[in-house]
């Protein structure tokens, strides 16, 4: 009698790195990798451009040549409405203030990384921009981007932090957003995701943990419809105060710690483009199509 033996597939001996990598020396290669400066960010054109928000460079005269674009004005500010390509480009300055938390070292905030000036929160910003939220708000919608779920103040207490009683009406809810930042670095026009500038530490098991900045950016709105003067644009925790948020964690649920990295951030001054958009895009089968 011949015994029948079940051999088992490669997928299941083993733990499944090893089948699927093999090699040590790969796993070498890939712990070697490393991220430097130049590598995060992408290069979108020559310097000599300039950024197409900053009036007398070569990409903004091409925008006032753009039939799909419209040019608004704030102070010393101009925002591009691009309508074939479904974003915003607003140019804003680089601002810093130590003595605001997460902009030295870590801390806690629902204050936006990016507002206007002018508004109640204006020192814990660190892109600012002269142009009205009214406008940036209006023109976010112009583009395709729709406000699911906004809360009033009034419910902020009965809806913050994380609990077994949690729902999805404890989250500020829309379309989810893109946020990039533009600069001239090098003689390039260079280009990097908000959170490549911003590090994040949680606590697992009562130790710190630094992890990559995780945002889920969605448009709301609600600043402008209540007419909160925080001067917010894009926002952590949550935070119905200003008209972006990440809203990862419910509403106002500031538990974990962030930092600016001003090792890759752009020089303190200086002008550069943040970019809003939808991430549903300009695509023949998206939703934001007129």
């Amino acid at each position: 009698m011949i015994e029948k033996t079940e051999k088992a597939c490669s997928c299941c001996s083993g733990d499944s790195y090893s089948v699927l990598v093999g090699d040590q020396a790969q796993d070498e290669a890939v712990s070697q990798r490393g991220l430097n400066r130049g590598q995060f960010l992408k290069v979108m054109g020559l310097g000599m451009l300039g950024l197409s928000t900053v009036p007398g460079s070569k990409a903004f005269a091409a925008v006032e040549h753009q039939k799909a674009a419209k040019i608004v004005k704030g102070g010393d500010d101009r925002m591009v409405v691009d309508l074939e390509n479904k974003e915003l480009r607003i140019s804003a300055t680089v601002t810093k203030n130590g003595a605001a938390p997460s902009v030295l070292d870590w801390g806690r905030r629902f204050q936006g990384f990016f507002g206007v000036k002018g508004g109640k929160m204006e020192s814990y910003f660190v892109f600012t921009t002269e142009l009205d939220r009214r406008d940036i708000d209006s023109s976010l919608q112009e583009i395709g981007l729709t406000s699911r779920r906004q809360i009033p103040m009034s419910e902020v207490k009965q809806r913050t932090g994380l609990k077994p009683t949690t729902t999805v009406e404890d989250y500020l809810d829309g379309d989810p957003v893109i946020c990039t930042i533009r600069f001239v670095k090098n003689d390039k026009v260079v280009e990097g995701a908000i959170e490549d500038f911003i590090e994040e530490k949680i606590e697992v098991q009562g130790k710190d943990v630094i992890k990559p900045y995780t945002p889920h950016f969605v448009y709301h709105g609600t600043a402008e419809v209540i007419n909160f003067p925080s001067g917010c644009i894009l926002c952590p925790s949550d935070c119905n105060g200003g008209i972006i948020t990440d809203n990862v964690l419910p509403l106002k649920t500031t538990v974990n710690y962030y930092r600016v990295n001003w090792d890759r951030m752009p020089p303190v001054g200086s002008k550069v483009e943040v970019v809003l958009r939808s991430i549903y895009g300009p695509h023949r089968l998206s939703s934001t199509q007129g």
